[in-house]
């Protein structure tokens, strides 16, 4: 069935499972495997669909990836005769999916988060296409939201490797949902990686304006089967960027060969978001995309969610007052503890270490702290937002308390 460290014996996940939904082949259903959630996808015979051929595909491509934004795969199970049933298994995440996500308007969705989603999005689809693969079912539902606000690509029952030759074109078959497909896969022509940018488009549409496509918005009709560059205007929600709506509109050109490619998306993503960090609203929100902003104000185990390209981290990444943050005293104490380590390795630099990225140190008077070490802030010059980081330095050590070496 698969090389032996991929086996995952069948007592191991079997016990009480929580169905999820439905896969491209079969049931998804939310199990155990050694303590750990996870994600427990079943193979079902179809008269659709040749099960074997997608099965060994969606195995085989999910097996390989390795990528931030893709579902990490744990394995094959096989239930016992007289079942038979093969299962694949994956991590379990938590948070739905971004349909639902878009679809429950209770949760705050700021522009820096919506960003957040269209990078993660974009970068496990350039993941995908720099190995040629052509995801062919992107959507909604197949895009799942952790804890920390991060989302991660998965079902890749319709996923193949892109045509090599003209033959391998018109072998390619048309999969996908209909709201997302692209015109060529609907008109019935050959298509290739940028099927999957249109179907980004549409996503980007959703993102941008906070309604799903279905037969009210975002409707395609014969003979382009293309998407209103004026209703992606009108349905955009307020303060939505120009450039968003514009990237929406290019990729859900009808022209395959008229689309951005998923680097150049990425560029263009990267120049969005910094559009919208720098609006004073969106910085204010510390938290949106953290932790706490998506959790409720309660601490999960997981570290704090930054925005996707690096950038307004937030001013305070702690969470509410009633959660267990370590004081200031308690940071001094182990300051102060560092005076019974052997820390003298004439190894060390003395003075201030040349930080990256321009930080500068202030508040760092050695003379006021005790033995030969002190704290100091550093504060970033970004004018995007700033954040802090105590550093412990080492005070050089007057010359009649230098160690003596031989000559």
């Amino acid at each position: 069935m698969s090389e032996a460290f991929d086996v995952i014996p069948y007592e191991d996940i079997s016990g009480d499972w929580k169905k999820l939904g439905s896969g491209s082949f079969g049931n998804v259903y939310k199990g155990s495997y050694l303590g750990i959630d996870v994600a427990i996808k079943e193979v079902l015979p179809s008269t659709e669909y040749d099960v074997g051929k997608y099965f060994e595909r969606e195995w085989r491509l999910m097996k390989e990836a390795r990528h931030p934004n893709v579902v990490l795969y744990l394995g094959l199970s096989r239930a016992p005769a007289p079942d038979n049933r093969i299962f694949i298994i994956s991590e379990f995440i938590e948070n739905g999916n971004l349909r639902l996500y878009i679809h429950d308007k209770t949760k705050p969705f700021p522009w820096r988060l919506r960003l957040s989603f269209a990078t993660d999005i974009a970068r496990a689809l350039a993941y995908l296409h720099a190995r040629k693969c052509i995801h062919r079912d992107l959507k909604g539902e197949n895009l799942l939201v952790t804890a920390n606000g991060r989302l991660k690509i998965t079902d890749f029952g319709f996923a193949r490797i892109a045509a090599r030759n003209e033959e391998e074109m018109k072998r390619l078959t048309f999969c996908g949902t209909d709201s997302y497909m692209s015109p060529e896969i609907l008109l019935g022509d050959e298509f290739d990686l940028p099927t999957d940018i249109f179907s980004l488009g549409i996503i980007f549409c959703e993102i941008a304006a906070r309604r799903l496509a279905d037969d009210k918005h975002f409707k395609r009709t014969a003979p382009s089967f293309g998407v209103d560059a004026e209703e992606v205007r009108n349905l955009a929600s307020p303060g939505c960027p120009e450039d968003l709506i514009s990237l929406c509109i290019d990729c859900c050109n009808t022209d395959a060969n008229a689309r951005p490619t998923t680097r150049s998306i990425l560029e263009r993503l990267r120049a969005i978001e910094a559009e919208v960090l720098s609006r004073p609203s969106e910085a204010d929100e510390a938290q949106i995309g953290t932790v706490k902003f998506m959790t409720g104000g309660k601490r999960p185990t997981a570290g704090p969610r930054i925005p996707s390209f690096g950038m307004g981290v937030g001013k305070d990444i702690r969470t509410n007052g009633d959660a267990s943050d370590d004081s200031d005293d308690e940071l001094m104490e182990a300051v102060m503890g560092l005076s019974n380590v052997g820390l003298e390795s004439p190894s060390w630099n003395e003075g201030v270490y040349n930080l990256k990225h321009s930080y500068f140190l202030i508040n760092a008077d050695v003379s006021q702290v005790i033995n030969r070490y002190s704290t100091g802030l550093l504060r970033c010059q970004s004018t995007v937002q700033q954040s802090s980081v105590v550093a412990i330095l080492r005070r050089p050590l007057p010359p009649s308390r230098r160690p003596c070496h031989p000559s």
